[in-house]
């Protein structure tokens, strides 16, 4: 997490309907008995992704003045495949 806030204030800015990519890898922590990522774990990683974008785009300091709590309401996921350990993926975040 600090690593996210810390490339999202330095980083390159985002446009409000632009994309967040940030880069992951697997970690031992990550995985389940099957051997690769834990279903729970996609949905923390999305919330920093969603931290990402929030802070990239400049929304973060309104955020974090007003004392806003941002959260989602829904999520709906589609597994494609699974992670296999210390593979590296990228989230791409964007508002639609």
């Amino acid at each position: 997490m600090v690593r996210i806030l810390v490339a999202a204030v330095f980083g390159a800015r985002r446009a409000p309907l632009g994309e967040s990519v940030v880069r992951f890898r697997v970690w031992p922590n990550d995985l389940d008995t099957n051997l690769h990522m834990n279903n729970g774990r996609y949905l923390t990683i999305m919330d920093l992704g969603r931290l990402d974008l929030m802070f990239r785009t400049g929304l973060g300091g309104v955020i974090v003045k007003r004392r806003w709590r941002p959260m989602v309401g829904t999520a709906v996921i589609r597994f494609r495949r699974g992670l296999a350990p210390f593979e590296r993926y990228d989230l791409k975040t964007r508002i639609v």
